[in-house]
């Protein structure tokens, strides 16, 4: 996937800060013990000094180089058990003073070698996994940037627009509470859902409202119109070289929720993008919020089959009831 120059330079400068956080960590934790326990630095020291006799040991024939390496494993296994001993009848964990790097795979650096050891092949220098989760929990939160999210919440939704038809209230109570308990109990694992009903009826603020709960949980949610998306990905599509930003980004999401399904103007290229994108994330099982104002009969009326069949038969429904809020004396 293709970021942004920003966006690759925030990453490297945090996972940088990571690196220095858990090397200084551990070199205050040594500090300390050292003062506590003397011994222990003199075994460091003493290890320390391993790395200048194996480049000794290198640069002698190959019988002297043989005997210094097999000296140096046995004084570095003697000494390793002496500081585990001590570490541990101080009642502390064995790797007390090693550097605890948040990732284990590539110690805070965003990059690993690719190896296949079995047959001593190198397939070359990869990102990381946190790499690749930290760029894009940063392209997310640069797009959501763009989102008015503060705007709406669970706590200035008024139930009471809704209490002219007690059918529309108990839905809307019903739909209401539906979504508290989806942002609440939100992983990777929660349903994707489908808001449908005419226009004014609260789904773009419950979708909001669910994007801000989830966001801070530290979920990497994108939001926003079907419309603004589309545009952008036929931009990058047709003007940046097939570039696909946008598209990676609503495919890849923890949450994505889409508004306004149905207000774009309908192409093949953009059925062919929302196919991608539904399509994408149920094999990938990534929950996503969809916000129309059609009926399912009228999407189907709208968009191919394939589209609505898996929105249809893989979304839980809710249908919004009652009449505009925005036109009921408020």
């Amino acid at each position: 996937m293709a970021y942004s120059k920003e966006i690759y330079e925030k990453a490297l400068t945090e996972i940088k800060m990571r690196r220095s956080a858990a090397e200084r960590s551990a070199e205050n934790r040594c500090k300390e013990l050292y003062k506590q326990c003397p011994d222990l630095k003199y075994i460091d020291e003493k290890l320390s000094e391993t790395g200048t006799m194996l480049v000794k040991a290198f640069s002698s024939a190959p019988e002297d180089a043989e005997k210094i390496l097999k000296k140096l494993k046995n004084t570095n296994s003697k000494l390793n058990k002496e500081k585990r001993a001590i570490l541990t009848a101080m009642g502390l964990p064995e790797d007390y003073l090693d550097v605890h790097y948040n990732c284990k795979k590539c110690g805070d650096t965003g990059f690993y070698e690719e190896r296949d050891d079995e047959k001593g092949v190198s397939y070359g220098t990869k990102l990381c996994s946190c790499h690749i989760e930290l760029l894009k929990k940063l392209a997310g939160e640069e797009m959501a940037l763009q989102t008015p999210l503060e705007l709406s919440s669970f706590g200035d939704f008024d139930l009471s627009y809704y209490k002219d038809s007690k059918e529309s209230y108990e839905q809307m109570k019903y739909i209401f509470e539906t979504c508290v308990k989806y942002s609440q109990n939100f992983d990777l694992d929660s349903p994707s859902l489908l808001f449908y009903g005419r226009t004014g009826l609260g789904k773009t603020h419950l979708s909001l409202s669910i994007a801000n709960e989830i966001i801070k949980k530290g979920y990497n949610v994108i939001y926003g119109s079907v419309n603004n998306f589309f545009s952008k990905i036929e931009y990058e599509k047709f003007n940046r070289g097939n570039d696909t930003y946008t598209l990676d980004l609503l495919c890849d999401a923890d949450l994505l929720i889409l508004d306004d399904l149905g207000m774009e103007f309908a192409t093949a290229f953009t059925n062919s993008v929302l196919y991608t994108v539904i399509n994408t994330r149920i094999c990938k099982n990534l929950p996503t919020v969809i916000s129309t104002n059609l009926s399912p009969d009228e999407l189907r009326d709208k968009y191919h089959e394939s589209i609505v069949s898996r929105i249809v038969g893989t979304f839980e429904t809710l249908e919004f009831l009652g009449r505009d809020v925005r036109q009921s004396g408020n």
